[in-house]
């Protein structure tokens, strides 16, 4: 064997494939690989594995033996599904509870007792009924005494019988008469000692294996389909997959109450993370978090007896590790991996804490279609133009924490096809490495405040938003801000806000958990944030900020945001104050009109207090940009967001002017061009100037110094310089 190639910071895995070493020995030097793995569906040769370089190596132990899954079916993994709701015509009905999902994904618990751990609920009134109303039997609930024209479902237990991430690479790679794989849950005791067994036996038939890397431990966040194999509900961070009449039943001994299935089931909403989480809800993940930090501490501990390094992929089946909990410290892992397609994905991955290698799989992933089933590595796909995307998202939010390592997934035979990918490649992976050696890993200086993002989740739900509207575009945009960020939730200020924090941003839909819901109707919860404001902190509002009916009023802080919505409960003797465009505002400073584009706002908002600035409305007449000041501090108030470089110079701006510090955003690292961005990194004395656009730019920076330069970048590009101005 040659002179082992560590993986190491600021490194790249190349995802090789059997059959291809020539190929892969050359991407490797034109991409700086450092290690190698394989990935679902494909596999490494003994010719690769034995070249030296440090070996990542693929292994889900829920699915990975088969033969013992097939073998006990009743460890296979569980959840709540609930039937479709119907309505009721005469005094009995009969509901086929299987009816709306996919029969490949999914079998009815036949195996435990249905009356005690179902229910059938009649809707209307919110009643669940009695036992002895109603009897199962081959797929049907027969229900009896029903209210005519009341509604009634199901809540059943099933099997999982088609593992979820196998059956979506099974459908997108077309996999045909392929078996179908099933996931086994390791709270079941003899699945538990022979998952053991099985791992320590892996690690010896993996000699080469330098790094097991996780994909991920037991329980994938949940994807439930209909019979078309579409997904009818998807949340990143369910706890619907780690369900089990095991796992009531500990559940009830441990926490001294028991689950019903509604509490689970969530009338259909399934705890959705969009949702104010209940008492119950939060218990559950607890409950479950506690359990998987154990197991999953013995895994980790099996694997570095074998001296071989741990990596948890941070996507599939992480639910119960919480990367963001105090206790996955505890586990022991090397590494942490996450899929990444944007800036926000680089924060989730980069934001945790503990001494762990952090690195990123970037995508495109290396198979023909992509997340949206639209073409990537086939005829009609066009790579390049997807990564090129990407990498403009990704680079920004790395310069604000950068991760020690990236790499790809998927088929090679796919990517090699593509050259001008392969070219791009190379590009992109020396773009990466010159920034890992510019920053030396060093922290950027960021504005000389702390930025808080409050929601009904905190800390544990950092970087938690989908990149789609409503919230997506904020976080993405925030993930490359210069700004230090934290996620607290209402408990973290209910005694009063942190010292350390400037600004405050709550974002979101009206009743969701990014808003808070029900959490605005504390005392303790809009006092905390009054003193803060008037003590001159900022408190930034985004699309239904403060938001529930309460006192009369439906923006609850609507005296230090100054404004109100109007929907549809009062008339408009409320709505007498002046909406005249404040002319010549801090925030405006940027914006191409006084219509700026926020995409899908929030409307019907209207100045409720005299001092109210307006700095934007809506062609309707309806306020989108609003500042006001309170105390010795300021609110400001945005409708909506979309994602562009405008609308990133504008929260820029709002979040300065919330802190009552606007007059020290130019003073340094500042960009004039609002198609490019500055970064400095005062430990290795170096910036960086970034062109986000498609188009060549030319930009007057402002430095550490507060000294002004001009620079011009090619399109996408980026430049680097010292302290003294001298570009390297």
């Amino acid at each position: 064997m040659t002179k082992k190639t560590e993986a190491k910071r600021g490194g790249f895995t190349l995802p090789a494939q059997a059959g291809m070493d020539e190929v892969v020995l050359d991407l490797a030097k034109r991409w700086g690989a450092d290690a190698f793995r394989d990935s679902d569906g494909t596999e490494l040769s003994d010719s690769i594995t034995e070249l030296g370089w440090d070996i990542y190596s693929t292994l889900c132990l829920i699915r990975n033996d088969q033969e013992w899954n097939q073998a006990n079916p009743n460890d296979n993994q569980q959840k709540y599904l609930y039937s479709s709701p119907q309505t009721a015509r005469d005094a009995t009905m009969e509901i086929d509870i299987l009816a709306r999902y996919c029969a490949d994904q999914f079998k009815i618990d036949e195996v435990h007792d249905c009356k005690k751990y179902w229910e059938v609920i009649n809707r209307t009134t919110g009643d669940v009924l009695p036992v002895a109303d109603w009897d199962y039997a081959a797929g049907i609930v027969t229900v009896r005494n029903v209210v005519k024209w009341n509604v009634y479902s199901v809540n059943f237990l099933v099997y999982q019988i088609w593992e979820t991430t196998s059956m979506y690479n099974h459908i997108t790679n077309d996999w045909g008469d392929a078996p179908h794989q099933s996931g086994v849950d390791p709270r079941q005791p003899e699945t538990r000692k022979h998952l053991a067994k099985f791992l320590d036996k892996w690690c010896d038939t993996h000699p080469n294996t330098d790094w097991v890397r996780f994909t991920s431990m037991a329980y994938q966040f949940p994807i439930i389909t209909n019979p078309k194999n579409e997904t009818l509900y998807q949340d990143w961070y369910g706890y619907l997959d780690c369900m089990s009449a095991k796992a009531l039943d500990e559940f009830e001994e441990k926490k001294g109450y028991r689950l019903s299935p509604n509490d689970i089931v969530d009338n259909g909403y399934f705890n959705s993370t969009d949702r104010v989480p209940t008492q119950a809800y939060l218990d559950w993940i607890e409950f479950i978090h506690e359990w998987m930090v154990g197991w999953a501490k013995e895994c980790v501990a099996q694997v570095h007896a074998k001296g071989k390094k741990a990596i948890l992929f941070y996507c599939d089946h992480w639910i119960g590790t919480e990367p963001y909990k105090p206790a996955f410290q505890e586990i022991g892992y090397d590494g942490i991996v996450g899929p990444c397609i944007n800036g926000r994905e680089v924060r989730r991955i980069a934001d945790v804490d503990g001494d762990l290698i952090k690195e990123l799989r970037l995508y495109p992933y290396f198979f023909e279609v992509d997340l949206l089933n639209k073409p990537t590595f086939m005829e009609g796909g066009d790579p390049v133009a997807d990564c090129k995307k990407y990498w403009m998202w990704i680079r920004r939010a790395m310069l604000r924490k950068l991760v020690h390592r990236i790499g790809y997934g998927g088929y090679l035979e796919l990517a090699v096809k593509f050259p001008d990918f392969v070219d791009y490649l190379e590009y992109q992976t020396k773009e990466y490495y010159k920034i890992t050696e510019n920053t030396n890993f060093t922290p950027v200086e960021n504005a000389p405040f702390k930025v808080a993002i409050l929601n009904a989740w905190g800390k544990h739900r950092s970087w938690g938003f989908d990149q789609t509207w409503p919230l997506g575009g904020i976080t993405e945009s925030l993930s490359g801000q210069p700004f230090d960020l934290e996620w607290i939730s209402f408990d973290d200020i209910r005694n009063g806000v942190p010292e350390d924090i400037g600004v405050i941003i709550n974002l979101g839909l009206a009743g969701t958990s990014w808003s808070g819901g029900e959490n605005w109707t504390d005392p303790k919860v809009v006092s905390a944030i009054r003193e803060f404001v008037d003590n001159g902190g900022g408190l930034v509002g985004i699309l239904d900020p403060t938001a529930h009916e309460n006192g009369g009023a439906f923006y609850q802080l609507w005296d230090i945001l100054g404004v109100q919505k109007e929907y549809g409960l009062s008339n408009d003797c409320k709505k007498v104050i002046p909406t005249d465009i404040t002319e010549g505002h801090f925030l405006a400073a940027d914006l191409a009109s006084t219509n700026p584009s926020l995409g899908k706002h929030v409307q019907t908002i209207y100045p409720c207090i005299e001092s109210t600035q307006i700095v934007a409305k809506d062609d309707e007449g309806s306020v989108t940009v609003a500042t006001n000041e309170f105390g010795k501090g300021r609110g400001v108030y945005l409708a909506g967001f979309e994602l562009g470089s405008e609308q990133n110079r504008l929260l820029q701006r709002a979040i300065w002017y919330a802190a009552g510090r606007e007059g020290e955003m130019a003073q340094k690292w500042f960009s004039t061009n609002i198609e490019t961005e500055i970064a400095g990194y005062p430990e290795t004395g170096k910036y960086i100037v970034i062109n986000n656009s498609d188009d060549p730019q030319t930009t007057v920076i402002t430095d550490q110094n507060g000294t002004e330069k001009t620079v011009e970048l090619e399109a996408n590009a980026s430049k680097w310089f010292d302290f003294d101005g001298n570009e390297i």
